[in-house]
């Protein structure tokens, strides 16, 4: 027999016994979709949860610090362990593979009171110092030119929460502005009227000398530094990262410059030379996120510590795959059902057919032409079962991603308010891959149901099966 001959009789022979076909592919279907559908739950919460760590942080930034763990740690990190980073440090850092930036993020805590002053505005100042060419890495700029690399002059940048600590203390009423909440929101943010980029700042230092004190009143004497400050730049504010929200971001470059021109004052002000030598954090950014897994191997053989959001999502894809081996366990336990059952149908064909297959032996057909046609019968269910299947699976699919009840449903069923919110989000996602590799399984599972009951076709004696259906 040609191919297209036993392709032809398999499916004629198929929808001889429409009813029973038919019942055989449900089972199929049921055991695909199951496959399929369950498996979507676990790509939708992986879709649904890099979404939200997409959106609450930047998932190729790395913060390092020195090494503070304790003595009896065995770590890669404690064998050699950085308890400072200084430049060179930073230097090591960067020349890393994968690494795309990396700036000290240095906090300016004197024992003194910074503000930042312009006509009738002011603020207090939380100095927080970094490298330019790296920063603007780290942030999107929304306005100005950034720093000019001048270090004679403070020049800072700052984004719209730090700009609404801005008061003019002669009409401030002391009323709270909740920043975060407006962000979240997508609410513009009440900003003074300010021009930024145009308006000269001054910077101004204010600490008390108890080596001079009024012995009439009590109290120490108030000195007072001022240095000129210029806006040259503002960045976009993130309502999930308060780093630079805090204070104006200055050149670190500047800050050292301001130090050593006055060693003395702030040395008196609690400073040491070691606080602008030596860092208590870097922010790393990595060029790729494929690429962070490997840099934070390389940080902690360094013997720094390191912290990335994508150590979340590592441990939150273990956990998802352990719930995806177990979900599609159920689906394939339907499956195996439906193998059952077409070995079932593929068998009760071969007994009702007993008499066929031995006049097709005396006419001269082939053994392997017999098996064959038995095989094909058999794939078809599984072709035609796997691809309603994946209709139904796709369409399933759909149902959870849009009906409110069966999204709270499966909500509950995760026990995930986050992945899985009421009323909005994707739940089910089916990558193209996973219909065809499920719809392909479901086929050779199919063949490999049929195999036993073609290998019978084939062993019946053609007399005896003559002799046997008469």
């Amino acid at each position: 027999m040609r191919w297209n001959d036993i392709l032809r009789a398999s499916l004629h022979n198929l929808f001889r016994r429409r009813l029973r076909s038919a019942l055989t592919m449900l089972g199929v279907v049921i055991g695909a979709a199951a496959i399929i559908v369950t498996l979507s739950l676990g790509y939708g919460a992986e879709q649904a949860q890099m979404q939200l760590m997409e959106q609450s942080t930047n998932l190729r930034l790395v913060q390092v610090s020195p090494y503070y763990s304790y003595s009896g740690d065995t770590s890669a990190g404690a064998r050699r362990r950085v308890t400072r980073i200084n430049d060179s440090i930073l230097s090591q850092i960067r020349r890393m593979p994968g690494v795309a930036a990396a700036t000290p993020i240095v906090s300016f805590y004197p024992n003194a009171t910074l503000r930042l002053l312009t006509g009738e505005y002011q603020a207090y100042a939380y100095l927080t110092a970094v490298l330019p060419e790296d920063f603007y890495r780290l942030v999107d700029m929304e306005s100005g030119t950034g720093f000019s690399g001048r270090t004679d002059r403070m020049e800072f940048l700052c984004n719209a929460v730090y700009q609404c600590d801005f008061k003019d203390p002669s009409k401030d009423k002391g009323e709270y502005i909740d920043t975060w909440t407006l962000l979240t929101e997508g609410e513009p943010l009440p900003v003074p009227a300010i021009r930024w980029l145009q308006s000269p700042f001054t910077l101004t230092l204010t600490w008390l000398d108890y080596s001079e004190v009024d012995f009439t009143t009590g109290q120490a004497k108030s000195h007072t530094e001022e240095f000129e400050a210029r806006c040259v730049g503002t960045f976009a504010a993130d309502p999930n990262d308060w780093t630079f929200s805090n204070g104006p971001v200055v050149n670190l470059n500047w800050l050292k410059r301001l130090y050593r021109d006055n060693r003395d004052l702030f040395k008196d002000l609690g400073l040491t030379d070691s606080t602008l030598a030596n860092y208590d954090s870097v922010f790393v950014l990595a060029d790729s996120v494929d690429s962070v897994e490997q840099l934070v191997k390389d940080l902690n053989d360094l013997g720094v510590q390191c912290y990335s959001p994508m150590d979340y999502v590592n441990t939150f894809k273990e956990q998802l795959a352990t719930m995806q081996a177990f979900l599609g366990a159920i689906g394939a336990i339907s499956m195996l059902v439906a193998a059952l059952s077409i070995a079932n149908t593929m068998m009760m064909s071969i007994y009702e057919r007993t008499r066929e297959i031995g006049v097709m032996k005396v006419l001269g057909c082939s053994l392997s032409n017999i098996r064959s046609m038995f095989l094909c019968e058999a794939a078809y269910i599984g072709l035609f079962g796997g691809a309603a299947g994946v209709a139904v699976s796709y369409l399933l699919s759909w149902a959870l991603n849009n009906v409110e009840p069966l999204q709270r449903a499966i909500s509950s069923v995760m026990s995930s308010n986050v992945l899985f919110s009421d009323g909005g989000g994707t739940v089910s996602l089916i990558p193209a891959p996973l219909a065809l590799g499920t719809w392909a399984g479901v086929i050779l599972v199919s063949i490999l149901s049929g195999f036993s009951p073609a290998q019978r076709a084939m062993r019946l004696s053609s007399l005896a099966a003559i002799r046997n259906a008469d």
